[in-house]
């Protein structure tokens, strides 16, 4: 029977350069493949992990050197014989995120689908040995100890492997229980954060989204956070979850609800993505792509429920959640992608589109978390409203996570979670989907009436003060709007503007010479494009961006509050 057992060392941090070691031994094959996925489950890129392989080789149970033959991009053949063997390599680690492996001075980070082989093939469990560098004294991981030792791990499994980061250093930890589950938060970094009430925002968080599913998935959870200059994400895993923020972002209101956010987001995938699931993603084809048309619920879902969970967790004041769900509608309705690519074309193509964003992504492409969100509130808001308050879409979710998780651990397809929103909404979705999901027709929101609310434009006819154009800190025009009057001027991206009316640009100016005019009234640019000066006459328009308000109805009924009181319950 085939045994792997890891060594993981760090002997000088400072070069972010990991040194493993892989014992495989009851070797039987001539050949032994070993393999790095491409990808790691939760964010839909390749990433070409393998790029960080170096000095790889393979010795026998002498120290005779095998041969290595490199097979793909990202898979080894060694030649064994049959013999047992170890496989040396090295991983640089050097790029700040939740998604990639990091090592400094300060601290390690492992993400194991970055940086662990496999031998292809293998179904069995795996042990782990830590080597930390001697100045590094604490880890954090879901993963199991062995012997009653920090350092040593077991993983049952590759999926479970590789759904385990390991944070390893001198981070602070804090335990806490939630739900009945013990919790631990591991905090590495300076920053302005405030780990008690982080905890008791976190214990709000957790006891409202297990009352939606009525059950808890783990024995104990983890989270770990990174502390950064400039980042700021996270990534679910099964039994934890991966967070980065901004070090002094913590102490500002609106800044500490996107973090609190943020975390009801990572922990709702507990259930949403990492059990319920569209059935493409799992089992996994680390290698490749795995294609889901589903992203907008795995995603888009969880992002309508992290706000609705921080509201009503007490955490969000019932103004601020309604300005939350106004600045969703409203990044969903002025990306002029909506009239090109539908949610689910985003989710498919999330791979070569949605991690690869360029200056022409918002005119061509939606967000399907953003999106994929406002879809999920209207759903909610036709729910309540068709039950009269009976059902909404907390039953949606729990229902579908009892049956295709718990009941079959199986993935869903659209159809088979399509028809468990009808059974809940009261009607055939057929129209919703083929508008809405696989479609780009214009949203109607009238269905807010039913809540005593409407949508009116703050933007109705006024002028496009920015010309539809983005100008960056060089003056260089970063993006145009579709359909704006920069682009219908005949302006493009990159390039610098040097006058506006023939006055030397500065930072205010285009707003000095608009804020004036009407529509139809014109105004002269001269830019440089590729070195060469050129003027351009730029007719003024209304806008086309919404600013949407949700307002009070003037004449809301008794029925309409009480739909108002049961969307937004505590």
């Amino acid at each position: 029977m085939m045994h792997i057992a890891y060594e993981v060392a760090m002997p000088n941090p400072a070069t972010h350069v990991y040194q493993f070691t892989l014992h495989i031994k009851g070797v039987t094959e001539e050949f032994v493949h070993l393999e790095l996925p491409v990808w790691t489950p939760g964010s839909y890129l390749v990433r070409e992990y393998a790029k960080n392989v170096n000095a790889l080789q393979a010795t026998d149970a002498q120290g005779d050197t095998l041969p290595v033959v490199k097979t793909q991009k990202n898979s080894w053949a060694v030649y064994a014989a049959g013999n047992d063997f170890t496989v040396t390599y090295e991983i640089y680690a050097f790029e700040e995120s939740v998604r990639t492996c990091w090592l400094d001075s300060s601290h390690a980070s492992l993400i194991p689908a970055a940086c662990f082989l496999w031998v292809a093939g293998y179904e069995g469990g795996v042990e782990i040995t830590i080597h930390p560098h001697e100045s590094f004294k604490k880890i954090a991981t879901a993963l199991p100890n062995a012997q009653n030792n920090i350092w040593q791990l077991t993983a049952a499994d590759k999926d479970t492997l590789y759904d385990s980061p390991i944070e390893i250093g001198n981070h602070e930890t804090y335990t806490f229980e939630a739900a009945g589950i013990p919790h631990t938060l591991a905090i590495y970094g300076e920053g302005n954060h405030n780990a008690q009430q982080i905890i008791a925002d976190l214990i709000k968080i957790i006891d409202t989204e297990v009352k939606i599913f009525q059950s808890h998935p783990c024995d104990k959870y983890l989270f770990i956070l990174l502390n950064s200059h400039t980042q700021r994400g996270g990534l679910e895993h099964l039994f934890s979850t991966s967070l980065i923020f901004k070090r002094f972002g913590y102490t500002a209101r609106t800044s500490y609800l996107e973090f609190i956010s943020l975390c009801a987001h990572e922990y709702f995938h507990l259930w949403n993505v990492k059990r319920l699931r569209p059935a493409a993603l799992g089992p996994f084809n680390y290698g490749e792509e795995n294609y889901t048309t589903g992203l907008w619920v795995a995603e888009g879902f969880t992002s309508y429920f992290d706000d609705l969970i921080v509201y009503r967790a007490g955490i969000y004041t019932e103004n601020e959640y309604l300005n939350v769900v106004e600045k969703n509608i409203n990044d969903a309705e002025n990306a002029p992608g909506k009239h090109v690519q539908s949610v689910a074309e985003a989710s498919f193509d999330a791979w070569i589109k949605y991690y690869r964003q360029n200056e022409n992504s918002n005119n061509s492409q939606v967000n399907y978390y953003v999106r994929g969100g406002v879809l999920a509130l209207l759903l909610d808001l036709m729910i309540i409203r068709h039950s009269k308050g009976l059902y909404n879409i907390n039953d949606v979710i729990r229902d579908a996570y009892n049956q295709f998780y718990l009941q079959r651990n199986q993935g869903f397809t659209e159809a088979e979670l399509k028809a468990i929103i009808e059974q809940y909404a009261g009607e055939n979705l057929d129209w919703f989907y083929d508008n809405h999901v696989f479609g780009t027709k214009q949203i109607d929101y009238s269905i807010f009436a039913a809540f005593g609310l409407q949508l009116v434009n703050q933007n109705e006819g006024k002028l496009e003060l920015d010309l539809g154009i983005v100008i960056n800190d060089k003056n260089a025009i970063q993006s145009v709007r579709k359909n704006s009057a920069g682009e219908k001027g005949g302006l493009n991206v990159n390039d610098e503007i040097i006058a506006i009316n023939n006055f030397r640009y500065a930072t205010g100016l285009l707003t000095q010479f608009t804020e004036n005019k009407s529509a139809g009234d014109t105004i002269q640019l001269t830019i440089s494009r590729s070195g060469m000066l050129q003027t351009f006459d730029v007719t003024l328009q209304n806008t086309d961006k919404v600013d949407y308000k949700l307002t009070p109805l003037e004449n809301s009924g008794a029925a309409q509050k009480s739909l108002y009181e049961i969307w937004l319950k505590r």
